[in-house]
């Protein structure tokens, strides 16, 4: 699913630059998750961004021709394509044994980058909701689907942050005990929505370039 070839070149450039030696390819893969998983998509430009840092030569190679922005691009395009195909990311990128009770280092710095993209495209998924909740007044649909999403949504959010930081949430859970134990169940179910979430974003792309036809 993911190109292995870009995936390992660019794990070596971050790792040659000590401003970024933070940041691995599970944080990268997690960012471009979350800014495909939204109606609108910024750019290459965010992306090198958030892999850069405040090191501007770091910036200027991925924007401009080079195998790092290749490398770049074609992570991005892979996460594209499998996010479209509706395939379950975190299941194929971080398998686990069937026992285990807690969230790899790699998948919780996924997590963390997922979240960094929502943080940069929370405008817009607010814009969004109230689109999800103006068409449930409209269609008086009797499940409410779009309260629907938005309330698995945030619970996706919560999910991904209890994951990003595992141990501050069994330290500050009534039982982490229970919390461990369920991690197996907790993962399928954020596997299965973040899914969910990127196909809401691709329908509701379509709704805005629908829109922006009927009034041009």
């Amino acid at each position: 699913m993911i190109n292995e070839d870009s995936l390992n070149f660019l794990a070596d450039f971050l790792q040659q630059h000590s401003e970024s030696n933070k940041l691995s390819t599970d944080h990268v893969l997690g960012f471009m998750s979350g800014l495909l998983a939204c109606s609108e998509f910024y750019g290459e430009s965010e992306i090198a961004s958030y892999i850069a840092g405040a090191d501007e030569a770091m910036f200027t190679t991925l924007m401009n021709a080079s195998k790092e922005r290749d490398a770049m691009n074609n992570l991005l395009d892979s996460v594209t394509e499998a996010q479209v195909a509706q395939k379950h990311i975190l299941g194929t990128l971080y398998t686990h044994a069937e026992d285990a009770q807690a969230p790899s280092m790699a998948l919780q710095n996924w997590c963390t980058g997922y979240l960094a993209a929502y943080m940069l495209n929370q405008e817009v998924w607010q814009q969004d909701f109230n689109f999800l909740l103006n068409v449930d007044k409209q269609q008086a649909k009797p499940k409410e689907d779009g309260q629907l999403f938005i309330d698995n949504f945030q619970a996706s959010l919560n999910l991904l942050a209890t994951f990003a930081m595992w141990d501050k949430a069994l330290a500050e859970h009534t039982d982490p005990t229970t919390l461990s134990g369920g991690f197996t169940s907790l993962f399928a179910g954020l596997d299965e929505s973040l899914v969910s979430i990127a196909s809401m974003a691709l329908m509701l792309e379509d709704e805005k370039l629908a829109l922006l036809e009927e009034e041009g």
